[in-house]
């Protein structure tokens, strides 16, 4: 995860700077060709290439909204993993402190080992959670569609079994923070598992290659100190800038685009889940 302006230039210095030297070697190629056959024997008129410019940047930044409206609903999907993980082992914490609570064969000791035991589901269901949404694969999903449900329900059939009829209020209030980890793991699962319409990814690629390709064609070369000058090559870097622009932009649009990944644009999904996990091991010290 990027973290600072100056680790976000570095990031984009190793994305701009191939498209920047491909896009150089491309327009000189296209310069001297039409240094050796005649000034200015393919030039499309100027005006064309602005209004075409105009549609591919309005359409770009379209798409890099799109994909950060994608990226920030999956970072308030973990913030709410967060968010929740921590209310629920605060509350298992109160209530199984309290002997009221629990039913009368129960002791206190043995509510403390419950604690224990229902906070160590806790954290092998957020581990597996987190791990199946950055690194997942074939194994790892069929794994976690099967087993993190079972945690959950296990953890439920626990709190009814253990809360005394008493109860009731703080029974329910678990178990409705159990209900919100369906709601957040089907938020994160709908994210991961439905990426960016593939069809309107290669449309956008299409049309910014293609606007690229035509870009020397649009500016063609600067008529500076006459035709034997080689001010002329000055058209290169503008070329190549304004190449490199719009294929940074498409470029950043995709890696918004995936939230769940291991990447540099990407949720800190590992760093909230030991934050998490430090959390319950904190709690747990507690209750020993």
């Amino acid at each position: 995860m990027i973290r600072t302006e100056r680790g976000g230039y570095w990031e984009l210095i190793k994305v701009s700077v191939p498209y920047f030297i491909v896009s150089m070697i491309y327009g000189t190629l296209i310069l001297i060709i039409e240094e050796q056959y005649g000034d200015h024997i393919y030039k499309i008129s100027s005006q064309l290439g602005s209004v075409f410019g105009f549609a591919v940047a309005f359409f770009l930044g379209f798409r890099m909204n799109s994909a950060y409206d994608r990226w920030w609903e999956a970072r308030k999907v973990i913030g709410e993993l967060n968010n929740n993980t921590k209310s629920m082992v605060s509350r298992m914490y109160i209530y199984f402190q309290e002997e009221t609570y629990l039913k009368a064969d129960i002791e206190y000791s043995s509510g403390k080992i419950i604690f224990q035991s229902l906070t160590e589901m806790m954290k092998t269901y957020i581990e597996r959670l987190t791990t199946d949404l950055v690194h997942p694969s074939t194994a790892n999903v069929q794994q976690t569609s099967s087993t993190t449900p079972d945690l959950l329900l296990t953890i439920s059939f626990t709190i009814e079994k253990v809360m005394n009829s008493q109860a009731s209020l703080e029974k329910i209030d678990l178990l409705q923070h159990i209900n919100r980890f369906y709601d957040i793991q089907g938020k994160a699962e709908r994210i991961k598992n439905t990426p960016f319409l593939k069809i309107y990814s290669a449309f956008t690629r299409i049309i910014v290659v293609t606007y690229v390709i035509l870009i020397p064609f649009f500016l063609g070369d600067i008529d500076l100190g006459g035709e034997h000058s080689h001010w002329e090559y000055l058209a290169v870097p503008i070329m190549a800038a304004i190449s490199t622009l719009f294929l940074t932009i498409n470029h950043l649009a995709n890696r918004y685009g995936e939230p769940f990944t291991a990447k540099m644009t990407s949720i800190p999904v590992v760093a909230i889940k030991n934050k998490i996990i430090a959390y319950i091991t904190n709690v747990q010290l507690l209750n020993n």
